[in-house]
């Protein structure tokens, strides 16, 4: 029934992963482990072509676990087919109209300028992700909004997007669905990026509580990407967040930096090194976690890499009033313990399908 096309897609990206402290300092791990360096994700899209240079599109996006074949859903979610995507858009010579759950566009657009790219180990996505959960009245982070998932998906929402020339701009407005209210449990979205002969981004991104109507989450990021001759390409992004109770009052504020650079030694292996440095600072307690990241992806084809990855994360001690706050420093999936030095080492194989 298809007009002009449908595409089943996905990745599956699954791998083993050693570290010498557990996340509760309880001793060592080793574990079978999915989505190294991306998400094992799959999906149905499609576009017809309407005429007059007018198009129409659908995509279809979950969400699962390569090492057990369950779903992979949001905190506070319940089963999501499709927790990634569920959209349908129109595009034309004026833009792109997307209606439905969808990424964020303040991540879409500095992604090129993140020390790893967000890779889904070992990058600043945990910051960005742990930062803007979606109830920090009962720690868990930022509001009670019914259209947020770790602030990288947006449900309820519609999206413009448009590229003029080399510069590519979003904005996107996430709906509360708040009965007698207009912004209650509301989020908004923005995203901007200047691709020349260095890749320049910005984004912005706020969520309100859905009961009080507080702006319970605040996030900012900037970044620059800039390739240095032939084999060299370094990277630089900086993430501001800050999150408030649903009443008032601030919980925390988390800065991070992160720098990269990619070493393409021939054409089949790149080589990354970055470091972060995060800092959280609340009114009870401050703390700072240091991070090197070490990895290589070798590319048998374009559909598939073998990787390996090894990360030294040095974590400060936590307070006890914010049950987040490791968390919210961290690089790693699920944290490492406060207040140790953890030492990671993975390896996998992604395939593109």
């Amino acid at each position: 029934m298809a007009q002009s096309s449908v595409t089943l897609y996905g990745v599956v990206d699954s791998g083993l992963q050693y570290r010498n402290k557990s996340a509760d300092n309880a001793g060592s791990l080793t574990e079978s482990r999915s989505g190294g360096i991306s998400p094992s994700i799959w999906g149905i899209k499609g576009v017809e072509d309407l005429g007059s240079g007018l198009k129409a599109s659908f995509n279809l996006q979950g969400h699962f676990s390569s090492d057990t074949g369950e779903l992979t859903s949001g905190p506070g979610f319940g089963s999501q087919i499709f927790r990634r995507e569920a959209n349908v858009g129109l595009t034309g010579n004026w833009g792109t109209i997307t209606l439905g759950r969808q990424y964020s566009p303040a991540l879409i657009g500095v992604i090129g300028t993140e020390a790893r790219g967000f890779k889904e180990q070992f990058s600043n996505l945990y910051v960005w992700a742990y930062n803007q959960l979606s109830s920090p009245g009962n720690a868990l982070g930022a509001g009670t909004n019914t259209g947020n998932d770790v602030g990288v998906f947006i449900g309820n929402a519609v999206q413009y997007s448009n590229s003029f020339g080399p510069v590519w701009l979003a904005a996107a407005y996430s709906f509360g669905e708040v009965s007698g209210s207009m912004n209650k449990g509301d989020e908004i979205s923005l995203g901007a990026s200047y691709t020349g002969p260095a890749t320049v981004a910005l984004g912005y991104q706020a969520m309100k509580d859905g009961t009080s109507g507080a702006t319970v989450s605040r996030l900012w990021t900037a970044g620059v990407a800039v390739p240095f001759g032939g084999a060299f390409n370094g990277r630089l992004n900086y993430v501001d967040v800050i999150n408030n109770a649903t009443g008032g009052g601030r919980i925390s504020h988390v800065q991070s930096s992160g720098a990269g650079i990619d070493y393409s030694w021939n054409g089949n292996n790149t080589t990354t090194l970055a470091g972060y440095y995060s800092r959280y600072r609340s009114d009870a307690h401050n703390s700072s976690t240091r991070s090197v990241v070490l990895s290589n992806d070798h590319s048998f084809s374009k559909r598939t890499t073998l990787y390996a990855q090894l990360a030294y994360v040095d974590a400060g001690p936590v307070g006890t009033a914010d049950s987040l706050e490791s968390l919210k420093t961290s690089i790693v999936a699920g944290g490492t313990a406060p207040g140790a030095k953890t030492l990671l080492v993975g390896a996998g194989l992604k395939h593109t399908f």
